[in-house]
């Protein structure tokens, strides 16, 4: 196996790593914002006349939307990790091919 090879075996390695840290602090990020709007839905509900009847529904919609909200962010982050990655890897590259020049 060549080193170029192994360098992209590791780099893809190492994305994979980050996409998954990044997907569990999104993931965390939508379930607190989540607790925090439901409770505030709650809140609202009991001071409007009727308005417990529709707590579910808004609760829904507003999952919707963060679950929506957190797809995007998990694509543009994965789009600017695999920039780096291009980007780093070119860079190692180019070095590697110099190093194999001297030689």
């Amino acid at each position: 196996m060549s080193d170029q090879t192994q360098n992209q075996g590791g780099q893809q390695a190492a994305q994979g790593q980050s996409e998954q840290v990044i997907h569990n602090q999104l993931d965390a990020a939508k379930h607190i914002a989540e607790q925090q709007i439901d409770s505030a839905i709650d809140q609202l509900a009991q001071k409007v006349p009727g308005g417990t009847q529709y707590t579910q529904q808004a609760k829904d919609a507003a999952s919707g939307v963060l679950d929506k909200l957190e797809g995007q962010l998990e694509q543009e982050a994965e789009k600017r990790l695999g920039n780096l990655g291009g980007m780093l890897g070119g860079l190692f590259g180019h070095h590697q091919d110099k190093q194999e020049n001297q030689h």
